[in-house]
């Protein structure tokens, strides 16, 4: 029985721990599920134990799994540590920046914003990351975020950006008729919208349901139903009209996170005041509250 436990099969290990199942590792991975199952009854036979057991469509780790799982834990985090306090060793604004937002404020606001930004440093290269979900800044999942929510998650530095408005939205070819509802689905972590859909929407009263607000926005758009939207996405949209005025209790607030310990680096701070100062313009500021 081989001892020795090369990083690969921990990062593996780890992946299907922490996702819970092999097609959830592999697209943490960047792997196809077969590969991922492949490798694990590789890891498992070089090891000599078994590393999971199946329960309710879930991997979940043995009691020897449950170790190696700690001990890859320790290094994804040491390896991320030193990962992230080299990168801030840097001073000079080239390289890459990974930035994570919504699909939603990137095509609304942001990606007019970093074209102006490359524009200025042509040395910085952009990796975006479309995805609503809670990211680990501090194992270096980004570099920077972009995040709606009611308040910043510790321990990042955070930059209030503004409050994002919100209001019901109708096709304008159909503006004169009554109209059902598009909602979304519950899978999106969007709490304002499911609380106020609850108390003012009845069931019966919904076309569909989708999992995107920038779908939301393509069904309203094409007569499929109202839809709770973001202003500053569907007041630019010719094919959308306004239905009532913006809904107070819908406004989320806009943030800004960086790691603290990224936040002296180079490129990352570069992109960051970009991002600050495009957010502090009349325009923006007026879009964002659905002015």
């Amino acid at each position: 029985m081989q001892t020795n436990v090369a990083w690969d099969d921990l990062r593996l290990v780890l992946a299907i721990a922490r996702a819970q199942t092999l097609a959830g590792a592999g697209r943490t991975l960047g792997l196809h599920h077969a590969t991922v199952y492949r490798r694990l009854i590789a890891c498992e036979r070089s090891l000599g134990v078994r590393l999971f057991e199946r329960d309710r469509g879930h991997h979940v780790p043995t009691a020897a799994g449950a170790e190696w799982v700690a001990v890859a834990d320790d290094m994804d985090g040491a390896v991320a540590d030193a990962s992230r306090r080299i990168a801030g060793r840097d001073f000079m604004p080239a390289g890459t920046v990974q930035l994570t937002l919504a699909d939603t404020l990137l095509q609304g606001l942001v990606s007019s914003m970093l074209a102006t930004f490359r524009e200025r440093f042509p040395a910085i290269d952009l990796d975006l990351r479309i995805s609503h979900a809670p990211l680990d800044l501090a194992r270096r999942d980004a570099d920077l975020a972009i995040r709606a929510a009611a308040e910043p998650p510790d321990p990042l530095i955070a930059h209030a950006l503004g409050d994002i408005a919100m209001a019901r939205y109708r096709a304008a070819a159909s503006v004169s008729l009554p109209s059902a509802w598009i909602g979304l689905s519950e899978t999106v972590p969007f709490t304002a919208l499911h609380r106020w859909m609850a108390a003012h929407v009845d069931n019966s009263d919904y076309a569909l349901r989708v999992d995107s607000l920038v779908a939301m926005q393509r069904a309203a758009a094409d007569g499929m139903g109202d839809a709770l939207l973001p202003c500053y996405l569907a007041d630019t949209d010719p094919q959308l009209v306004r239905v009532g005025t913006v809904i107070p209790a819908l406004a989320t607030p806009v943030w800004l996170l960086v790691h603290p310990d990224m936040r002296r680096t180079a490129r990352v701070r570069a992109l960051r005041q970009a991002l600050i100062d495009a957010f502090d313009t009349a325009s923006v500021r007026s879009r964002l509250a659905g002015g």
